[in-house]
């Protein structure tokens, strides 16, 4: 599959009316007809890349404690999908790494293909995957507050794509990504007056939690 049409990108799944992170969510963003999904990685205390946002699992289990105590037979009863079959599902993935202990495992699954953009909050990481396989697709995430830097490194690696948190986004922004040959694709925008404003100036894509209302103002 070719990333480079990505639009809308269903930010955990359907999330705005489904479990984040849950093969439900994920499905429904099919059906929904969003054009990529993301979702984020953990490892379990035996290795394996389980997908949580969190590194505990209060919020979004009923378990509690660190997802890294338990084993992958504990966390898959408590609901948690394995990266394994979220990749078995027919649509692009963008997966975020929460933790530099997961990239190996998680480019032992991936391996060559090209239907998955793996991302990260942490440059350090995204250029140390750039150096062990240079054919990775990256993408460099930013917050508001570190946008610039996080452009120029994500410049410097010649990545896929910039990420950053939406609010930071101008045009003058979403110009200079282009130019240096990015794409820019800014999270988590929820709101279709935002979607359309970012659209307008030029954003390939959008993460949302709500893929249906977005989708909708294409």
């Amino acid at each position: 599959m070719n990333l480079a049409g990505v639009r809308v990108i269903a930010h955990r799944g359907n999330s705005a009316a489904l479990p984040e992170n849950s093969m439900a969510a994920f499905r429904s963003a099919m059906t929904l007809g969003a054009h990529m999904i993301e979702l984020d990685v953990h490892l379990s205390h035996d290795g394996f890349p389980v997908v949580i946002h969190d590194d505990t699992l209060d919020r979004t289990t009923t378990g509690s404690g660190p997802v890294a105590r338990l084993r992958l037979s504990e966390l898959r009863r408590l609901g948690l999908p394995i990266l394994e079959d979220v990749l078995a599902l027919p649509i692009p993935l963008n997966i975020e790494l929460k933790t530099s202990a997961a990239m190996q495992s998680v480019l032992d699954l991936v391996g060559d293909r090209d239907d998955v953009l793996i991302s990260s909050a942490d440059p350090d990481a995204l250029d140390f995957l750039r150096r062990l396989d240079p054919g990775l697709t990256l993408a460099y995430l930013s917050s508001q507050e570190d946008c610039a830097l996080v452009l120029e490194r994500a410049i410097a690696a010649q990545a896929y794509a910039f990420n950053p948190a939406w609010p930071a986004v101008t045009r003058e922004l979403v110009t200079a990504a282009h130019t240096a040959g990015l794409r820019i694709m800014p999270y988590t925008v929820n709101d279709p007056a935002e979607g359309r404003l970012l659209f307008s100036w030029g954003a390939d894509a959008i993460f949302t939690d709500n893929p249906g209302r977005m989708l909708a103002i294409l």
